[in-house]
This record gives structure tokens, sequence and C-alpha cells, in this order.
């Protein structure tokens, strides 16, 4: 099946459409700079060179930029069936922006992979992961809990992250700005025995699901979530451990990573590794979305 995949160049998305690829025929990729006007015509014109059966959009809304226009992208749909693929639906800025898609008739169909329900997105689902990196004996788990990703400082992140730095509780990777780095980024997952997620949307309103929930799984290593995410929307609670976001309680993540054990922390990764082998795949997430065009 042949995708065309019409993007934005963060490092998220070069993974999407490598877990596509991973389990279908190499998609063909069209960027735009969302800094820098949009050429529509050209876009078109090189989707339909390719004759594709499926057209994916990765976009973005709320802070200003350029982006395709309303035109461009009922052109491809008329190429072939398109998807709006939406990173961030949990947040309210996609709002307004999903519903004037669905009124202008842009796509086929919206669908929100950030794992929250309540989004007004056709279809709600997760991230598909590339998972061909995690295949294969991996590294001795050397870190008790790790993170791969990046912080900026004064973000809710960095917040409940440098403390734990700071005593030394966690170690850190910074995730790469483009996606050469993912090998990396999973062989350090994979030395992982748990893995500590921050579930902020990127407002950080609200909370969402990351695509590194189902890497860590993917990774063979346990996951420590903070407890107001969604995750147990997708996962079983019984599954990962749970952290609260204050730092008086005594579920905050010190004290949660303090008070876990070897072997615990390895029953559960086992338990977490099973259920998204056997639930999240590329092809189960994509096909998800394909059934419903």
């Amino acid at each position: 099946m042949k995708a065309v995949f019409v993007t934005t160049e963060p490092n998220d998305v070069t993974n999407v459409i490598a877990a596509w690829d991973f389990w279908n025929v190499k998609s063909t990729r069209i960027t735009f700079d969302y800094r820098e006007p949009i050429d529509g015509d050209d876009i078109v014109e090189r989707t339909s060179a390719v004759c594709p059966d499926v057209i994916f959009y990765i976009g973005g809304a709320g802070s200003p930029m350029h982006l395709p226009s309303i035109a461009t992208l009922k052109t491809l749909r008329e190429i072939a069936p398109s998807i709006n693929l939406i990173f961030d639906g949990g947040d309210k800025p996609w709002h307004a922006l999903i519903k004037k898609y669905r009124q202008q008739e842009c796509f086929d169909l919206q669908v929100n992979i950030d794992g929250r329900k309540d989004c007004p997105a056709d279809f709600n689902t997760t991230a598909p992961v590339n998972t061909s990196f995690f295949n294969g004996e991996g590294p001795e788990k050397d870190i008790f809990c790790g993170i791969s990703g990046n912080i900026s400082e004064g973000d809710k992140r960095t917040n409940i992250i440098k403390p734990l730095l700071a005593e030394g509780l966690i170690e850190m990777r910074l995730r790469d700005q483009v996606g050469d780095g993912y090998p990396e980024h999973v062989t350090f997952m994979r030395r992982c025995q748990m893995i500590i997620n921050t579930s902020f949307t990127g407002s950080g309103k609200t909370h969402h699901v990351k695509q590194r929930v189902f890497e860590t799984g993917f990774a063979g290593a346990a996951l420590l979530e903070d407890i107001e995410a969604p995750t147990r929307d997708w996962i079983p609670s019984e599954y990962f451990f749970t952290y609260e976001d204050a730092r008086f309680s005594h579920r905050n993540p010190s004290a949660v990573i303090r008070g876990l054990n070897t072997e615990e922390v390895a029953e559960k990764a086992g338990l977490l590794q099973e259920y998204v082998r056997d639930h999240y795949t590329p092809q189960q997430v994509y096909e998800g979305m394909l059934e419903r065009l």
C-alpha cells in the first residue's frame, strides 16, 4: 500500500513515518517549513506523481505558522483518501482547527494519536512506534531508572525531572532534535530497568499518552507514569507504576523510585512488554486507522 506523508519536520514525525515503513511499502515524505510560505501547488504535484493509495497529513495548530491551505488539503483528498494525523489533540488549541477541517471537508478521517479520548477527532488512538530497533538481544540493563527526552527551563516536566537528577535517582539522555539519533534513543531505553514518563501536553495544561509509554514497553522496561495521565485507558493500570506530581505526597516520584526493588520492577516490565507487543504493533495501530476510511 503506497502512502505519502505531507508533514512538518519535528523528531517525532520521523518516528511515526518509520513505524509505517517498518510493516508496509516504504512511504514517500513531502515536508514543508511552517516558518515559510507554503507552495501548495508543488505539494499537490509531487503527491500526485506518486499515485498513492493513502495520504497522511501532519501539521500544527495554536501558534502562528504557515500551513497548507484549505484548498490544497481538499485537492490532496481528491488524489487519494487522506488522514489528518494529530499529535496533540488533547490540547485545546487543536480543537477549533479540527472542527474547521471537518466543516471544510479537508480529510476523509481525522485521527488523534495522543491517547486523549475527549479530543473531537473522528478517531482517538495512540502513536505508532517504529519497533525495528527493539528486536534482538538488548544491552545490559545497567540503569535502574532513566528517561530519554528533552526538558526546558521552567516547564512542568523540568520541575519533575531536575530534582530527580540532582538526587541521583535517574539518568537522562537528551533526545536529538532531528530523527537521526533514534537507534541511540532506543539503546538507552533498553538499558533502563524502569523509565519515568512526564505526560504533559505541549501547553502543559493537560496530560496525554506519549509515544515514550509504548517505547518503554517494547524496550522491556517498567513504566513510572504520572497518575494524571490517561495511560490507564490504553494499558491496564496494574501493568505500570504511578507517581503524583506533588512535592509532599508520599507518592511523589522520588519516594516511589526509592521504594521499589529490582524484582518488582522486572515483574512490571515483563507485563508491560507482553501487553504492548500484543496490542500496539505498527500494523495494529495503522490498520485501526485504515479500516475507518
